[in-house]
């Protein structure tokens, strides 16, 4: 008997415990990918900026330059300009990924990989619209346009989250 209660009457409360430990190490392994990547982005952006004149091509291999852009829309170029309206827009789509995350972070290990990989992408080309008024791109590769290490996380962390929601959805 444990605290006057048989331990079959206790296993209830164990359970709910270690299922809150548990979500608390992936919500911990969410955050610190997201800040391994805002780190990892705005330090090469800043060697990028310091080191690359803004339309300088730089041939790293055939068909992979490093290029220094700056990008006021968003994925492709799209809405260029509309700097302000983006930066809101970004925080809603964050404030709403992150609801959604929290809810699913039990759902399947690659969640809290593929959240942490978006959130801090997402987080780090924000820093850009806010602090610089356009995103730094310099990774280009063939025709693609430019892009950078946070949209390698947005990209890499939603597909991710995808692959996540499904495997989790065939284990029911």
């Amino acid at each position: 008997m444990t605290g006057g209660r048989s331990p079959r009457e206790a296993l209830p409360e164990v359970i709910a415990r270690r299922l809150r430990r548990e979500a608390g190490r992936r919500y911990r392994l969410m955050a610190i990918i997201a800040l391994a990547v805002v780190v990892l982005d705005q330090l090469v952006k800043v060697i990028v900026r310091a080191n690359i004149t803004p339309g300088e091509v730089i041939e790293v291999a055939p068909g992979v330059d490093l290029v220094h852009t700056t990008n006021t829309g968003i994925a492709f170029s799209l809405f260029s300009g509309s700097t302000g309206v983006i930066a809101v827009l970004t925080l809603v789509a964050i404030a709403v990924i992150a609801l959604v995350l929290v809810a699913y972070a039990g759902e399947h290990p690659l969640v809290p990989v593929g959240g942490g990989l978006l959130l801090g992408g997402a987080i780090g080309n924000l820093i850009d619209r806010v602090s610089r008024g356009g995103v730094t791109d310099y990774i280009a590769i063939g025709g693609w346009p430019p892009f950078n290490v946070a949209d390698i996380g947005v990209t890499t962390g939603a597909i991710l989250l995808v692959v996540a929601l499904f495997l989790a959805a065939g284990d029911d």
